[in-house]
C-alpha cells in the first residue's frame, strides 16, 4: 500500500508518524514554511521536520495543484490528509489509485471546514470527534468511513481538544486504513440536512467585550486560544487570553461582563511573561 500524506501543523505529526512506520510513504505534502512569530526566522513546518527525520520527500507548493504532475509520477494508493490548509483539487483527487481520504476533527455531518475544534468550543458542545472521510470536490462532504465520539472536558481548549483528537486519530488510522484496504468499512453518506459549517476564526473578532455573558466570553477564550488568540482591554492595556472561570480566584485577573465577573487563570499582557495560576 502506498500512501502519499497532506498535512502541515502538529496536529497531522502523531497520524503521519504511525502511517509511516506500518505502510509505504512516498512523500509529504505540506504548507510553504513561514517566518516564526516574530516574523524573521523561517520556521519549517511541523511535518517537514517529520519529513526530513524519515528521510521522505517533502513537497512545499504554494498550491498543490501545481505540482499534479510530480505527484502523478509517485504512483500512489491513498491520498491521507490532517489539516492540511488547502482545498485539494480535482487535477490531484485523480491521481490516487484507490482513495482520498481526510482525517476531520468532528462527527461530520456537522461542521464543515476549517475549524471545527473550535466551534464546537464557541457552542459549548459537550462532546466531539473524528470522521475519516473520503475527499470529495465540495469540502468536507465525501462518505465517511469511520468516526468516534467523546466527551468534552470543561478545561479544554482548542489546543488541548486538537492534541486529544490527533492522539486518538494516530491510535486508530492503521487499523482503519487496513480495513478500508480489504473492504471492510462501510460507507455512510453523510446527512445533508444536518450540515453545518466551521469557517476559521477571524482576528477580528477576538476581542472578549463586556456585552458578553460569562459563559460565552470563557468558551470564547477556549475557542480562540489555540489561534487567533482572544483578548481584552483593561486600562488600555492588551491582555491575550488562554483560559478563564467563573469561580472566584483571589489571585487571577477580574473583568465584569453582561452578567457577572470571570477570572482570568491564564493570560498575558504585551510584552510581559505568560502568567498560569493554579486554581
Amino acid at each position: 500500500m502506498k500512501i502519499l500524506l497532506a498535512g502541515t501543523p502538529e496536529f497531522a505529526v502523531p497520524i503521519f508518524e504511525k502511517i509511516i512506520n506500518n505502510f509505504e510513504v512516498v512523500g509529504i505534502v505540506s504548507q510553504p514554511d513561514k517566518p516564526n512569530k516574530r516574523g524573521r526566522i523561517l520556521t519549517s513546518t511541523p511535518t517537514k521536520v517529520l519529513a526530513q527525520k524519515y528521510n521522505i520527500k517533502c513537497f512545499q507548493p504554494e498550491k498543490i495543484g501545481q505540482i499534479a504532475d510530480e505527484l502523478k509520477a509517485l504512483d500512489y494508493d491513498y491520498l491521507v490528509t490532517a489539516a492540511f490548509g488547502q482545498l485539494i483539487p480535482t487535477s490531484v483527487l485523480q491521481i490516487a489509485k484507490k482513495l482520498n481520504l481526510n482525517v476531520h476533527g468532528s462527527i461530520l455531518p456537522k461542521y464543515r471546514g476549517a475549524a471545527p475544534v473550535q466551534h464546537a468550543l464557541l457552542n459549548n458542545d459537550k462532546t466531539t470527534g473524528v470522521s475519516l472521510m473520503e475527499m470529495v470536490k465540495a469540502m468536507d462532504a465525501g462518505d465517511v468511513f469511520a468516526k468516534i465520539e467523546f466527551e468534552i472536558d470543561e478545561r479544554d481548549t482548542a489546543s488541548s481538544l486538537l492534541r486529544k483528537i490527533s492522539l486518538l486519530s494516530a491510535e486508530k488510522i492503521v487499523d482503519w486504513l487496513n480495513k478500508i484496504d480489504k473492504g471492510e468499512l462501510a460507507r455512510e453518506v453523510q446527512d445533508e440536512s444536518k450540515v453545518t459549517f466551521s469557517p476559521k476564526l477571524n482576528k477580528e473578532d477576538a476581542e472578549i467585550t463586556k456585552d458578553l455573558t460569562c459563559d460565552e466570553a470563557i468558551n470564547k477564550i477556549r475557542a480562540y486560544e489555540y489561534n487567533p488568540g482572544a483578548y481584552i482591554y483593561i486600562n488600555d492595556k492588551r491582555v491575550k487570553l488562554f483560559f478563564a472561570t467563573k469561580k472566584v480566584v483571589k489571585a487571577g485577573l477580574k473583568f465584569d461582563l453582561a452578567d457577572g465577573s470571570i477570572y482570568a487563570v491564564d493570560y498575558q499582557f504585551d510584552s510581559k511573561k505568560r502568567v498560569k495560576l493554579e486554581y
